[in-house]
């Protein structure tokens, strides 16, 4: 199955202090059979934050199919978020002073094997009389 590996993360300033540039870079290593078969993934890049109950899921960075190669390949993306996105642990105001609730995000790669699927859609209904009483 391919795998995943040194999977980071980096959050960075840039010149607009409402936003922040995210990079997430990674390698992603194919096995033989699937380089000779010529398999597909879907690779889908999202930002979560770290939660004690549940993790939130932010924004998704990238999202697009991948065909197996030999050995690995270098993946990068970088956006520019909102800071309000990256905002997961919402500061709180009590009487003028603010208690800063501390943001812990971290990126998520996700590889599915892509299995073709065929569609199946419902017409309208047409009401009459076809038998003999029509």
């Amino acid at each position: 199955m391919a795998y995943i590996r040194n999977l980071k993360l980096e959050i960075s300033k840039v010149d607009n202090a409402k936003q922040r540039r995210v990079t997430v870079t990674y390698e992603v290593c194919f096995t033989d059979c699937e380089t000779s078969a010529g398999s597909t993934f879907n690779e889908k890049v999202t930002l979560r934050g770290d939660d004690p109950v549940w993790d939130d899921h932010l924004i998704t960075l990238h999202g697009s199919c991948i065909r197996a190669q030999k050995g690995c390949i270098d993946r990068r993306f970088s956006r520019i978020v909102s800071t309000s996105v990256l905002d997961e642990d919402a500061d709180t105001i009590i009487f003028g002073w603010v208690i800063s609730g501390r943001d812990e995000v971290y990126a998520r790669v996700r590889l599915t094997p892509f299995e073709p699927s065929g569609d199946s859609e419902r017409s309208n209904t047409v009401k009459a009389h076809f038998g003999p009483a029509g």
